[in-house]
């Protein structure tokens, strides 16, 4: 199996093994476990027309492994989740007149994330005040893990420095645009030096960067990981919903956050090569992609 490259000044032993990862996972369930044993995931995600993007990262989550998956999202979309997600549990709260959560339970949502193991948030979210808002509260609020992906990141992109107030851990999935408007540059600049984009906002941000694309970046500012795995099939809507919930599984289950976040990328991206052995590449789905991930792990 291939392993992490790493990048410069790098130790070996920070490296993931990600065979190790997956095995103490499974070991896990060897013994006296219930469903507590490996946490709950809260995904605050959706919206009318998105439905799609709550749906492969709630089943992501569930496929990984977490052991409750609490899909926070607005009544618009709760029929069509709700018949496709069997394992999931679901929050249902009122709609804002664009299809979102609304503002006003915003004291609901961060109770409940905070009554979690770990957050993912944003996937299929929208842009609006009220999840501008959502996501504001919950960054500042919320005392566990976050995984920040999509209009999560594009709700914070002109105030970034509200990261900096976060005590528990965060991990940020951008891809090079939302990664250009965290930044406030361009594409063309972030990758032309990929790497060194990713550290740099970690380290002043103090948190985690997954930083998708072609050798996808993981990095805290001091330990980098570039990932090996995956292709061309993943440039398809929904891959990144399906790594959101992956990495927060991941983490549900007690993997420390960086090696959640290499691990979640690397999975992510061995799932899609082997998806190319049997489908051609244009036509791999991100549900094909979570199906895979059941015969690696």
């Amino acid at each position: 199996m291939k392993m992490f490259n790493l990048q410069k000044n790098i130790d070996i032993a920070a490296a993931v093994n990600f065979d190790k990862v997956i095995d103490a996972l499974n070991e896990k369930r060897d013994g006296d476990c219930n469903k507590g044993t490996f946490g709950t995931l809260c995904c605050v995600c959706g919206s009318y027309g998105m439905a799609g993007a709550a749906m492969m990262c709630g089943s992501a989550a569930v496929t990984a492994g977490a052991g409750l998956v609490k899909m926070l999202i607005p009544e618009s979309i709760y029929p069509i989740c709700a018949s496709n997600l069997w394992e999931n549990v679901f929050v249902v709260l009122p709609a804002s007149s664009e299809g979102t959560l609304r503002a006003d339970d915003i004291e609901q949502i961060v109770s409940q994330a905070n009554a979690s193991t770990a957050a993912v948030i944003g996937c299929g979210m929208k842009v609006t005040d009220d999840t501008k808002a959502i996501c504001e509260a919950l960054i500042k609020k919320c005392e566990r893990p976050i995984i920040l992906d999509a209009d999560g990141l594009n709700c914070i992109s002109s105030h970034t420095d509200i990261l900096k107030e976060r005590t528990a851990q965060t991990i940020i999935t951008p891809h090079p645009g939302e990664m250009s408007r965290l930044c406030g540059t361009t594409v063309k600049d972030i990758q032309q030096d990929r790497q060194g984009a990713a550290e740099a906002f970690a380290k002043e941000h103090g948190c985690i960067v997954v930083l998708k694309g072609v050798g996808t970046v993981i990095t805290d500012g001091s330990d980098t990981f570039i990932n090996p795995t995956g292709n061309g099939s993943l440039a398809k809507g929904g891959s990144g919903d399906v790594l959101a919930g992956l990495i927060g599984a991941l983490v549900c289950q007690g993997i420390k956050p960086l090696d959640a976040a290499a691990a979640g990328v690397y999975l992510h991206g061995f799932a899609a090569d082997e998806c190319v052995d049997k489908i051609a590449m244009s036509c791999v789905t991100a549900r094909d992609i979570i199906t895979a991930v059941k015969y690696i792990m």
